[in-house]
C-alpha cells in the first residue's frame, strides 16, 4: 500500500511537472534591460503566447503594472498603465509596442538585448526612434540615444523588423544599398570637444576605428565597439591631416579629416 502511494505520487509530481513546463514553453519571452550609467538598470519583459491568451490590451495575470517611482525608468505602454511586463498574442513581427521613458536629467541611456526565451530560432529585436524615423537590431549592439529631461511617450517602441530596410532582388541591388549606407555614414572632427564623432544612422554596427597620418602611420585604433554611433575623444594629436578608416558590419569606409 506505501510502495503504490508513493508511485501514485511521483507521478502526479512528475505529470504536475511537465504540464508547468509545457504551459512555460507556451510563453515565448524577450528580455530587454534600461540603462543609465552610474545611475540605473531597469530589467523588462515581453513575451508572445502562442495560443493568442494574451492580447494587446491590458491582460491581468499576464501584464505587470509599474507601481515604484525611479528618477529614470523606462516602462511598457498597455491602456494607458505603465508595465514592466508586457504579454501579447501570437508572434507578429508586422506590430511595434509603445514605450514610456521618464528623465530626471537630460543624460545618455541604452536599451539592451539580454535574452530570448523559448523560440525554435531566433528573432531580430529593434528599437524604432519614431523622431528619427530609425531602426536600431539591439541583438548585437545597444540602442544609445540622448535625451532631454521630462517624459516622452510617443518616441521610442520595441519593433521586431526594420521598415527602413530596402529590399533587393539582386546581389547587385545590395551591394548598391550598402554603398550607400557607407557613402552616408557621417564622420566628423569636433572642433569645440576635440572629438571624433561618427554615426551610420542606424543602419549598421561600427565594429572598428583606424586613424593614420600622411604617412600610413597609425595614430589610433579601437576594436569591438558594436555600435552605430560613437564618440571618441583625439586630445593630443596636433594640427594634422589625417585619414580615418571605419569598419562596419557590411564593408568599410574613409574620410580625410583636418584636426587641430
Amino acid at each position: 500500500m506505501i510502495r503504490k502511494l508513493h508511485l501514485c505520487f511521483l507521478l502526479f509530481f512528475l505529470g504536475s511537472s511537465l504540464t508547468t513546463k509545457l504551459l512555460s514553453q507556451n510563453i515565448q519571452r524577450v528580455r530587454i534591460d534600461f540603462t543609465v550609467p552610474g545611475k540605473l538598470t531597469r530589467p523588462l519583459l515581453f513575451s508572445f503566447t502562442k495560443d493568442n491568451s494574451a492580447t494587446d490590451n491590458y491582460d491581468y495575470g499576464y501584464d505587470a503594472i509599474n507601481y515604484t517611482q525611479y528618477p529614470y525608468d523606462l516602462n511598457w505602454v498597455i491602456n494607458d498603465l505603465n508595465c514592466t511586463i508586457q504579454a501579447v498574442g501570437a508572434y507578429d513581427d508586422s506590430k511595434k509596442y509603445p514605450l514610456w521613458l521618464f528623465m530626471s536629467t537630460e543624460e545618455d541611456f541604452f536599451i539592451s538585448f539580454n535574452r530570448l526565451e523559448n523560440f525554435d530560432t531566433p528573432i531580430d529585436v529593434f528599437i524604432y526612434d519614431k523622431k528619427e524615423n530609425t531602426y536600431t537590431r539591439i541583438n548585437d549592439s545597444n540602442f544609445k540615444s540622448h535625451v532631454t529631461k521630462g517624459e516622452h511617450d510617443d518616441r521610442f517602441y520595441l519593433a521586431f523588423k526594420s521598415e527602413n530596410t530596402i529590399s533587393s532582388t539582386s546581389a547587385a541591388k545590395t551591394l548598391s544599398t550598402e554603398d550607400e549606407i557607407l557613402k552616408n555614414t557621417k564622420i566628423q572632427y569636433l572642433r569645440n570637444s576635440k572629438e571624433l564623432y561618427i554615426d551610420t544612422n542606424g543602419l549598421t554596427s561600427i565594429k572598428e576605428i583606424a586613424l593614420t597620418n600622411v604617412n600610413g602611420q597609425r595614430l589610433f585604433s579601437t576594436r569591438n565597439i558594436n555600435d552605430t554611433h560613437i564618440k571618441v575623444p583625439i586630445h593630443q594629436m596636433g594640427s594634422q591631416l589625417v585619414f580615418v578608416n571605419v569598419i562596419t558590419d557590411i564593408g568599410q569606409t574613409t574620410k580625410q579629416l583636418i584636426i587641430h
